[in-house]
């Protein structure tokens, strides 16, 4: 159970996770030391899994993103391990989500262009030889951005 102060350190911590132990520590309440040593539980207990820079795409040249909605031929464990080995090891899937309804998963995707992202579903994603079908939804705006982008692109 987090107390008060481990939450109030987890929330700066998200939306400033360069915050100094002195910097935390003002702002939630505490002398630097027993708030360093909080910070140094929650990190050992996982609460704080790793610290991120969020990045502009467009800055980066990536100016396709889209949400792939993704069904599997089946559904037994080595399809299903095809497919998450996949995802963990391709920069250009932001996000993954198991979902209910008519498709398994749906991903976050990043390309340079309209163009890059059908060459990355055509041959990534189709010829995975797990997948039956994808739908493709481009996101047009996006209104809040967390999370690493490709640099390898």
């Amino acid at each position: 159970m987090l107390d008060k102060f481990e939450k109030l350190i987890l929330t700066t911590l998200q939306h400033n996770g360069r915050a100094s132990t002195q910097e935390l520590s003002d702002a939630v309440g505490l002398s630097p030391s027993p708030c360093w040593r909080r910070v140094k539980r929650l990190e050992d207990a996982g609460y704080i899994t790793r610290y991120a820079a969020i990045l502009d795409g467009k800055k980066l040249g990536l100016h396709a993103f889209a949400h792939v909605q993704v069904s599997l031929i089946d559904h037994s464990e080595a399809s299903i391990d095809v497919f998450r080995r996949f995802v963990d090891q391709v920069d250009q899937v932001l996000e993954c989500s198991s979902i209910t309804g008519d498709f398994d998963y749906i991903l976050k995707v990043a390309a340079t262009d309209p163009e890059a992202l059908e060459t990355f579903i055509m041959n990534n994603i189709l010829r995975l030889g797990v997948v039956r079908t994808t739908t493709t939804n481009f996101i047009l705006r996006q209104m809040k951005v967390s999370g690493p982008l490709p640099l390898d692109n």
